[in-house]
């Protein structure tokens, strides 16, 4: 594939601050344009499909710091595509809301946890399995809640580590850190109060940098003993080489806490502003050769008008007999 943009379009915007999915394909430019070419398998091309093509897109987003994963910023967004016909069979898929994670672990019999998002910082209303997926603009406040349950009476909740992923696996390559090792990382985290089997936190949304449009979130918890020194939930934020790390544990204490579990929610799309630019380009084959041969076309029929204007400023004028 091969993209030009103008410069003028993206005026403000040096090309050095451009970048594809993958942001180490680099674009190049001449006087006017800003160039991108890439295979229909590199730099980050994603594949779509409907019931008549398969579509690879890319897009063209501009950047403060090329190391950034997250923005909170609108964006100079230039998608484009190219459609390929295809035939075969239709797929479809469905997205809802996660039902609550269900444990049974030796010393703690069976247990839950229930991850949700609500509608403010009051916690009075859960959004709706119906709403999902969860609808949000960049810098709009997120509200989330864990709750831990079980038959036990004396139990204590631990969010050890909580990250962001643009697809619904918590070991995608592409991440974002929002707590790691009991500790609050992202600037905008708050954690509102709540009982011991509760946990409940918000944050801005952000997007993920390149052709992502959709956030999920997912937290490692721990289910501890209440008032245990010797457990995991006592020791709070480290440094992550704490000495009652799960591997380390003594036996006398695995009946203290539970494994460690990861549980997720989502997916969080995030909603086109209409402060931001955003362009759509589509490459179509078919569409780019037809495209070409008018230009042609209307090239060859404007240098005949131009040559015929030409002709048609000669005058002839008779010469007297002297020059005969």
């Amino acid at each position: 594939m091969r993209i030009a943009v103008l410069k003028s379009s993206v005026r403000g915007i040096h090309e050095s601050h451009l970048r594809l999915n993958d942001p180490s394909c680099t674009l190049t430019s001449n006087g006017t344009h800003v160039v991108a070419i890439m295979s229909l398998h590199s730099c980050g091309t994603q594949l779509e499909e409907d019931h008549k093509f398969l579509i690879f897109k890319n897009e063209i987003t501009s950047f403060d710091n090329l190391n950034d994963i997250i923005t909170r910023k609108h964006l100079v967004e230039i998608g484009f595509s190219c459609s390929y016909p295809k035939t075969g069979n239709v797929s479809f898929e469905f997205k809802a809301r996660r039902i609550p994670y269900v444990f049974t672990e030796s010393g703690f019999g069976r247990f839950t946890y229930q991850f949700e998002f609500f509608s403010s910082n009051l916690y009075n209303r859960m959004i709706d399995s119906r709403s999902y997926p969860v609808t949000a603009e960049l810098r709009d406040m997120l509200y989330m809640d864990i709750v831990a349950t079980s038959s036990l009476p004396n139990t204590q909740l631990f969010v050890e580590s909580c990250r962001a992923t643009p697809r619904d696996d918590p070991n995608d390559p592409v991440f974002y850190d929002i707590i790691r090792n009991g500790c609050l990382l992202d600037n905008t985290l708050q954690v509102f109060p709540s009982n011991r089997t509760e946990y409940r936190f918000g944050m801005e949304a952000f997007a993920f940098i390149g052709q992502y449009e959709e956030v999920y979130i997912s937290c490692m918890v721990i289910l501890c003993q209440a008032g245990n020194p010797y457990t995991r939930c006592a020791q709070g934020c480290t440094n992550g080489t704490s000495i009652y790390d799960g591997h380390h544990l003594q036996k006398r204490d695995l009946v203290s806490q539970t494994a460690r579990h990861y549980i997720s929610q989502g997916p969080v799309r995030l909603a086109r502003s209409s402060g931001s630019a955003v362009s759509q380009v589509n490459l179509s084959p078919n569409i780019v050769f037809v495209a070409g041969t008018l230009l042609a076309a209307i090239g060859l029929l404007c240098g005949v008008v131009i040559y015929k204007a030409k002709i048609s400023k000669v005058q002839y004028k008779a010469l007297p007999t002297a020059d005969l």
